[in-house]
């Protein structure tokens, strides 16, 4: 599907002729729901990411029901749709010659690349201003105002915002450097959790139909392969550290896992990848600093399934706009508390339950018994499916 650009820079003066009510920093899910939402209330905002759109991301690229809620009560629920995304319709197990079809209702399957730049262009439509190919740090944080230095393609710019939404992604610059950011790692700190995997391959087997997500489940971590609305297969693993050796490529890791859980072999060289995140378990400190919010990946991270993570990204920045939108009235770290307490009882909850399953399956004894017991009871991950995938109402709802 081909998906139109968005602007790539911008006059350096029009970042610098206003203080803004709002810089939200990264255009993925939760920045670009989050600009829309407060460009809804009336705000000024401007809407920075480093890359030029579209791109694609390391990402499942599944829309789980609950991200569907959120894209609703945003006035985009026909979103999806528009971009072209395709129903899923199984969940496909498969590990140790044991598989599982577990049925999912409602889910979607939409690449990163088309969602993402349908978001960013509902943003504009509503007033955000949108920079691409914009580096952005925060360089000091004074009583009335943030400010922020914005390398762009030609120049450098001096933004000012009243508050800034940190939505860079794990291990954000932007919450770091107000001192939410990850706390001191360690020593082994990385082993604790896996890294992510991702690629796009535009021939693939006939077995990686459209409508299933088909996942590979082995010992050294699992991946999930998905048919998106151009016809392309996309895959994203989780796997563990100790997977990739000095002379063990991504691909190699993937294939071990695939060929483990009797899936076909991937073909030829990827369209798009392979590329990787840092790991997958993070949590800050802090969901936010002295006139910072964070929001999705920057507030915290576990291991997703089926579209639990955009389902978080988007209702988490459907209840941090509001709460934004009354800071840019007035700074008070109450409004940071509230931001915490919300995250923690909403969001935090459902991570709670991949991060529960996450634990299953890396170890190989219960996985081969959750796998066989779904082999026989599918319909008994259906309760986890749905709550992991939809935060409470209080979440995925609009707030008054």
């Amino acid at each position: 599907m081909t998906t139109a650009s968005a602007p790539s820079s911008v006059d350096p003066a029009i970042l610098e002729a206003r203080t803004w009510d709002v810089a939200v920093v990264g255009s993925g899910p939760a920045g670009a729901m989050v600009a829309h939402e407060l460009a809804r209330l009336g705000c000024s905002v401007v809407l920075l990411d480093r890359q030029a759109f579209p791109r694609w991301k390391v990402c499942g690229a599944c829309l789980s029901p609950g991200a569907q809620d959120a894209l609703r009560s945003a006035g985009l629920g026909d979103l999806p749709t528009r971009s072209g995304a395709r129903p899923l319709e199984i969940l496909r197990l498969r590990g140790w010659s044991i598989q599982a079809d577990v049925p999912l209702r409602g889910s979607l399957a939409l690449s990163r690349g088309a969602f993402d730049m349908a978001l960013v262009r509902a943003a504009r439509e509503e007033g955000a201003q949108f920079v691409s190919r914009a580096r952005t740090r925060l360089d000091t944080v004074t009583a009335e105002a943030a400010h922020l230095r914005v390398e762009l393609p030609d120049a450098t710019a001096k933004l000012t915002a009243r508050i800034v939404v940190a939505a860079d992604g794990l291990r954000s610059a932007i919450l770091g450097k107000a001192g939410g950011g990850a706390p001191p790692s360690a020593p082994d700190a990385g082993k604790a959790g896996k890294v992510g995997l991702g690629a796009v391959f535009e021939r693939a087997d006939p077995e990686y139909g459209p409508g299933v997500i088909h996942m590979a489940v082995g010992q050294e971590g699992y991946v999930g392969l998905v048919r998106t609305e151009d016809g392309t297969l996309n895959v994203a693993a989780a796997l563990k550290p100790s997977a990739l050796g000095r002379n063990t490529s991504p691909q190699d890791a993937v294939s071990r896992i695939l060929r483990q859980a009797s899936f076909p072999p991937l073909e030829g060289e990827p369209a798009e990848g392979w590329r990787g995140t840092p790991n997958l378990a993070y949590h800050p400190v802090r969901v936010g600093g002295e006139r910072v919010f964070a929001v999705g990946d920057a507030a915290g991270y576990v291991e997703p399934f089926t579209g639990e993570g955009m389902s978080w990204a988007l209702a988490g920045a459907g209840t941090l706009a509001p709460i934004v939108r009354r800071a840019v009235d007035g700074w008070s770290a109450d409004l940071l508390e509230e931001w915490s307490r919300a995250y923690r009882r909403t969001v935090g909850h459902a991570q709670r339950l991949c991060r529960g399953a996450a634990w299953t399956l890396g170890r190989p004894v219960l996985s081969r018994a959750a796998l066989r017991l779904l082999n026989r009871y599918p319909d008994v991950a259906a309760p986890f499916v749905t709550r992991a995938a939809s935060p409470p109402p209080s979440l995925a709802g609009r707030p008054s």
